[in-house]
């Protein structure tokens, strides 16, 4: 069975030499702050509801990175994403609003060790390479 194609928004939120992360509460792996685009929504406007939702502070995106297409299995059902990943700054202090997420500031240093997917996003921080463009399921 094929899945439905989300399309999502994501925000590469830094600050010195850390970076934001999301963690659903219990699971080991984590992913970029942002959410999915409603029907009809602009992206960027949906990366700012996210954020706001999601860390309780406005938020203003700064720049274009990229794009990864994704495609993984949870729970036995087939996903496959289109992230837009832009640059973003924060105006206040970040604090989940939501109970299944929890915030950390991941050290840039430890993003090799740390499972962060799409796990593409790993070079393209690290290497601060814009403009990307990462087909589904590249990195297998």
């Amino acid at each position: 069975m094929s899945a439905a194609t989300e399309i999502i928004a994501r925000a590469i939120i830094r600050d010195g030499g850390r970076l934001l992360v999301a963690r659903e509460r219990g699971k080991t792996w984590a992913f970029l702050p942002g959410g999915h685009v409603e029907p009809g929504e602009p992206v960027e406007s949906a990366l700012i509801r996210e954020l706001a939702e999601e860390l309780g502070t406005a938020g203003r995106i700064t720049g274009f990175a990229g794009v990864i297409e994704h495609g993984y299995t949870d729970r036995g059902n087939a996903h496959h994403e289109v992230n837009l990943i832009f640059e973003a700054e924060l105006d206040g202090t970040p604090s989940s609003q939501e109970d299944h997420l929890e915030f950390d500031w991941l050290p840039i240093d430890q993003i090799d060790t740390t499972d962060l997917r799409p796990s593409a996003l790993k070079a393209v921080i690290a290497s601060r390479t814009r403009s990307f463009w990462h087909s589904w399921n590249a990195d297998k």
